[in-house]
């Protein structure tokens, strides 16, 4: 036997009916918007939130791990960000948040989505973000090479000890043989 579910209030007596069954569907015409419509699109917000919240990351990393996995973090910030933002990935830092300034920079260069006085458009900023973005790569750059000098000093030093090592322990095995 079929169940069948009543409606909770009956319809008005001169209401349509498409057929002979019992239809429940009513359309009803289109009303104006009751809300404000928003002053930012939701993908400009959602944008800022990743920024704001990569960015704290990236903070918190630069204390903990240091500059080069900061680095790593503001990349994938960029990255984020850009594809939240649907620009491309070089275009969205600059709208989004200036370069990593390092600790105690705040939000760390933070901009607001969409905001600021229309001159980041200008080809002069664009230089500016250039220039900034060459002298980063030349500091990364240069702590490469520090790391690599670093890492070949340890590797040095530690050949010398195993060698010294080595002659000892021959030395010794001499004697007693």
């Amino acid at each position: 036997m079929p169940t069948t579910i009543a409606p909770a209030s009956e319809r008005p007596s001169g209401a349509a009916i498409a057929s002979s069954t019992d239809s429940r569907l009513e359309i009803a015409a289109t009303r104006a918007r009751q809300t404000e419509k928003p002053p930012a699109p939701f993908r400009d917000v959602l944008a800022g939130g990743v920024s704001l919240l990569m960015s704290g990351a990236e903070v918190a990393t630069h204390v903990v791990a240091g500059p080069v996995m900061a680095a790593a973090v503001h990349d994938a910030r960029v990255g984020a960000v850009s594809s939240v933002s649907g620009s491309p990935a070089g275009f969205a830092s600059a709208i989004v948040g200036a370069p990593f300034e390092g600790v105690g920079s705040g939000t760390a260069g933070l901009l607001p989505v969409g905001g600021g006085a229309g001159a980041l458009g200008t080809p002069t900023s664009v230089q500016s973000l250039m220039q900034d973005g060459q002298s980063s790569n030349m500091q990364m750059l240069a702590l490469q090479q520090q790391i690599q000098e670093e890492s070949q000093r340890f590797t040095t030093v530690s050949n010398v000890m195993r060698a010294k090592y080595d002659t000892a322990k021959a030395a010794v095995s001499n004697i007693r043989a």
